[in-house]
């Protein structure tokens, strides 16, 4: 995803695959023959630099340990091993066994991860270790892992009484035998050939949210310096508002946006802001502000961060380009997209990267130099706080906009809800976040404000029905290519379409349809496409076997410009997924490269109501497209395939087959994620 940030706890399986020479035959479940684990047996009581090590290995996961790495196994080690052996989906003894200190990444084998497809010598050894158990793979050791490998492997598993996942995890290649230590690093020496002190460690590596004191406001500080806002300055008080800006941090250095503070995460944030505090400078061969023209502008390009991006982006957005995200200071690929398409605009060479002819464009109109001058709310988007988002809450409301929970300075999903239906009921494109376009707007409103006056409008982005149909229609007809045809859809291949039409006929390039783009192509305002009703939809069983979590986030941004059509229900990988009606499977996604979904299957009803489900390890046995399923029929098990950074299911409700609306309500109504027992039918 791209790197989606839902995104504050991340359900870890991991392990460092080492190269390891040919195992011994073992008889199932033996680990004897593997070379010991120097962790594994720790227990409540022990001391020494073995529990320090482990203590550390779960604060890098992500998990708090009562007390910090002070080499003491005392309860709140063992308390904190217990909840990550669970997030495992290992038995949760509190004691270090070979597959806890697989997954913790203490120990080695190279057999861990391997799933159907993969081929090579890992493959041949595992076969080996199933054939010494007594089971034969279809195939023999031939170092492809195919149908007859999964099968002996999950014979295996079964054997064995662990989860039958298909893939060889922690706990999987410590029954199997293939677990040893991790190679201890080179001790470092000096100069002298000495031992070197250690170098301390961050006191940074392991703040989360939750987390309070001074570590909390240095890690503040330094994104601040680096030109990441957190709203609430450096207050020690590491709450949702750092997390956002640690996780916009750790994305912009390609880092797991995690918004948890590992030694990767320190060591960038150290490098990032120069000894002694002061800005980063823009990542490039050049510090922002050089180039030919005294522009601060000129420079930046994809990767660049801090202060100066984030005026390019006020910038932008004031020129009334859009600028997915907002003006958040990290420069990724929704502000090269708006950079690009003010290029277009200014009929410039489409770069993606300032020069000096783009910053002497901007500041020609007054861009650059009405930032400080502009509406306070240009650039508010889902996240922000304060009076400047209560003038906006007033202002839609007073334009005739619902907010729901009124002018209370929080602009979370209802306000970007009030303000995407806004800016659509304006002609403008549903970003949900503030730029120049809809201030105007909101100054001069086009009455009555609302989404299904008699009037009607034109198509907007993201819309989907006769309006979309019409507006490729005439733009074909025009002799301007719409990318996926005329599908009655809205997306970005429609919006080019639009803005190369506009640059023929000599308009402002916006990809948006207004009164002279409609005009030139003959289209008449038409009534907006009503919404799906939800209540029309009831949930009849809970989709995911617990323990989970979730949240609204429903019409977030995410990359290539997509907004969030479902709702993320975080669990550990491995765990049911179940139908949540009665209906039939109309589809089954297969990962593969660049896929969104990975596996995954659409289940729909006789009405039409469709669900989707995404991201699945695999699709449970006999669920194929045309099969009928029943309310709790297991169809499928959690994974991470596709575009997703941590397990979890990506849910979708489409009503009668139409678009897609806020499944966050209806999953909410039945909440089974503290039941932790199978459910399926």
């Amino acid at each position: 995803m791209h790197k989606f940030r839902t995104h504050l706890i991340r359900a870890v399986t991991c392990g460092v695959v080492l190269s390891l020479a040919p195992l011994a035959s073992v008889s199932p479940g033996a680990s004897a023959d593997a070379p010991a684990v120097a962790v594994s047996g720790l227990s409540r009581g022990a001391r020494g630099d073995a529990v320090r090590s482990v203590q550390q290995a779960l604060v890098n996961q992500g998990v708090s340990v009562s007390g910090g790495v002070d080499g003491i196994f005392g309860p709140g080690t063992e308390a904190a091993l217990k909840s990550f052996q669970s997030s495992q989906g290992l038995s949760a003894t509190g004691v270090v066994d070979d597959a806890t200190a697989l997954a913790l990444g203490l120990a080695s084998s190279s057999l861990l991860g391997l799933t159907q497809g993969n081929r090579g010598d890992a493959v041949k050894q595992l076969q080996q270790q199933l054939i010494a158990a007594g089971l034969d793979p279809a195939g023999g050791a031939d170092g492809i892992f195919g149908p007859g490998t999964a099968a002996a492997l999950s014979s295996f598993q079964q054997q064995q009484g662990l989860a039958e996942s298909g893939r060889v995890d922690a706990a999987t290649a410590a029954a199997l035998g293939a677990v040893r230590e991790a190679p201890a690093a080179p001790a470092a020496t000096d100069d002298a050939g000495a031992p070197a002190p250690a170098a301390p460690a961050s006191p940074l590596v392991g703040l989360k949210i939750g987390s309070r004191g001074t570590a909390v406001q240095q890690l503040q500080q330094q994104l601040i310096d680096a030109g990441f806002r957190v709203v609430g300055g450096a207050d020690g008080i590491f709450g949702v508002l750092t997390a956002n800006a640690l996780s916009s941090f750790q994305y912009s250095v390609d880092l797991p946006a995690n918004a948890i503070v590992d030694e990767a995460t320190a060591s960038a944030l150290d490098a990032a802001v120069p000894a002694g505090g002061g800005e980063a400078t823009s990542s490039g061969d050049t510090p922002s502000g050089s180039g030919d023209s005294s522009s601060p502008l000129v420079g930046l390009k994809y990767g660049s961060l801090g202060s100066d991006v984030e005026a390019l982006q006020r910038a932008l957005l004031a020129a009334g380009m859009t600028v997915r995200g907002g003006a958040d200071g990290v420069f990724g690929p929704a502000t090269r997209a708006a950079v690009e398409q003010f290029q277009a605009s200014a009929g410039l060479e489409q770069t993606g990267r300032v020069d000096a002819a783009t910053a002497t464009a901007l500041e020609s109109e007054s861009a650059v130099h009405s930032v400080a001058k502009a509406s306070p709310l240009v650039g508010l988007k889902a996240g922000s706080l304060g009076s400047s988002v209560k003038q906006l809450q007033s202002a839609l409301m007073e334009a005739g906009v619902k907010v729901r929970g009124g002018a209370d300075g929080i602009f979370g999903p209802a306000t970007a809800q009030a303000l995407r239906e806004f800016q659509t009921s304006q002609g403008l494109e549903a970003t949900g976040v503030v730029n120049a376009d809809t201030i105007e707007a909101l100054e001069n409103p086009k009455a009555p404000v609302t989404s299904s006056t008699e009037a009607g409008g034109y198509a907007a982005y993201g819309e989907k029905g006769q309006r979309v149909a019409d507006l490729q229609s005439a733009l074909v007809q025009a002799g301007v290519s719409v990318r996926g045809g005329v599908d009655g859809v809205f997306g970005a291949g429609t919006s080019a379409a639009v803005m190369d039409y506009q640059r023929q006929q000599g308009l402002k390039v916006t990809g948006k349809v207004n009164d002279s783009t409609a005009a030139a192509l003959g289209l008449v305002k038409a009534p907006a496409p009503t919404a799906p009703e939800s209540s029309s939809v009831t949930l009849e069983v809970f989709p995911v076997q617990g323990k989970c979590y979730y949240g609204d986030t429903w019409h977030y941004p995410r990359g290539g410009g997509r907004l969030h059509l479902g709702v993320d229900i975080i669990a550990p990988e491995g765990k049911e997924l179940y139908a949540a009606a009665d209906g039939k499977i109309t589809k089954v996604y297969t990962d593969y490269p660049g896929s969104l979904a990975g596996n995954g299957v659409r289940i729909t009803m006789a009405d039409g109501t469709a669900f989707f489900y995404a991201h699945m390890t695999q699709v449970a046995e006999g669920i194929e497209v045309g099969v009928p399923v029943r309310a709790g029929q297991l169809v499928g098990y959690v994974g991470s395939t596709g575009n997703s950074g941590t397990p979890h299911l990506h849910f979708e409700v489409h009503p009668k087959g139409g678009a897609a609306i806020n499944p966050y309500p209806l999953v909410k109504a039945i909440d089974q994620c503290s039941n932790e027992a199978s459910r399926a039918a």
